[in-house]
């Protein structure tokens, strides 16, 4: 569970693969002139992602609304493993290993910058490791792109610990910001 909704493992049906559907399903709890931006950021982040191909950016598969309940949800890559967070909860790892993920980390947000999307985001809840201890970006769900504006003035989203002072400060940000996180 997050901020935005909930992420199950699921079988593609037409497939037949295992898959990350994240859904997002409160709306009646949102109030009615709030979720027309909600939904904007959900369909957002599956637009974004998608134009990322990167092997260390978790890859969009789907995105729709169940018809019979109205239900947004996304398809997306399922990374077995577990998140950077979860890994650095049981202490510091090697420098080696360290630099080798934030090396790969860099160059998949270098990757997104050159799209001119900024993930607004990045932490080690948002980076997966799969098996082989590869990392995943995931959750563009506040990411911007230069021709997304789905925030307007006084809204800050992201996390306050991670976050650079231009964000926190509600200013325009760019690449240096994920940088900084």
């Amino acid at each position: 569970r997050g901020t935005m909704g909930v992420v199950y493992q699921a079988r593609d049906p037409t497939l037949g693969r295992i898959v990350a559907l994240k859904t997002f399903g409160a709306m009646s709890a949102i109030a009615k002139h709030e979720r027309d931006g909600f939904e904007q950021r959900f369909l957002s982040e599956a637009r974004i992602s998608a134009t990322l191909d990167d092997p260390h950016v978790v890859a969009v598969y789907d995105v729709g609304r169940d018809i019979d309940t109205g239900l947004l949800f996304m398809a997306l890559e399922y990374i077995k493993g577990e998140t950077l967070a979860n890994a650095l909860s049981r202490g510091a790892m090697p420098w080696s290993e360290a630099a080798t993920i934030a090396a790969k980390v860099a160059r998949a947000l270098q990757s997104a910058h050159s799209h001119h999307i900024v993930h607004r985001d990045i932490k080690p809840a948002n980076i997966m490791l799969n098996a082989a201890g590869e990392p995943k970006i995931m959750d563009f769900g506040i990411a911007k792109a230069n021709a997304a504006q789905l925030t307007v003035a006084g809204q800050i989203f992201g996390t306050p610990a991670y976050m650079s002072p231009e964000q926190a400060a509600g200013e325009d940000v760019d690449g240096r910001s994920d940088i900084f996180s």
